[in-house]
């Protein structure tokens, strides 16, 4: 009965969950990376911009991501007990736990270590902190590799 609208819901998560990681690998990769070539006096405030840029972007797709997760999950499981009954369930729970890590990582850049942007110091912290993130978000997809290639607990009834 909801077929179109978990596809729909499905297709925003990955837009959501993208547009916060992607943007996130692209930040780190490229414009932390070019900012290195930036003048010393001056690298500093770079940085402190394109972190101030890339927050509210990484706020509203991690929100997106979040809010269509829950809709799917709650669409997929069909019931709580569900979560560790089935072999989905448990995977869906290795996954909300690695996304804790990762989400943990970025409220821990949001609410520490932008506010101290700036200095070389921070654009160090910043780096170190969104490369965790990074790879850890790496590990979250290959565990939802797994997830989506497993039958949920409405097709075991079937």
């Amino acid at each position: 009965q909801l077929r179109a609208l978990a596809i729909a819901a499905d297709g925003i998560h990955i837009l959501g969950a993208s547009s916060w990681l992607g943007t996130l690998a692209i930040v780190l990769f490229a414009g932390l990376t070019a900012t290195a070539q930036s003048p010393a006096a001056g690298r500093g405030a770079i940085v402190r911009d394109l972190i101030g840029a890339f927050s509210p972007v990484a706020l509203a797709s991690a929100a997106v991501a979040a809010t269509t997760g829950v809709f799917a999950a709650w669409l997929h499981v069909a019931a709580i007990p569900n979560l560790w009954s089935t072999r989905y369930g448990v995977t869906l729970l290795v996954k909300l736990a690695v996304l804790g890590v990762v989400a943990g990582t970025g409220f821990y850049n949001w609410r520490y270590v932008k506010p101290r942007l700036g200095t070389d110091d921070a654009t160090g912290h910043i780096r170190r902190s969104a490369n965790v993130e990074v790879v850890v978000a790496v590990i979250v997809l290959l565990v939802t590799a797994v997830l989506v290639a497993t039958p949920t607990p409405l097709d075991m009834e079937m």
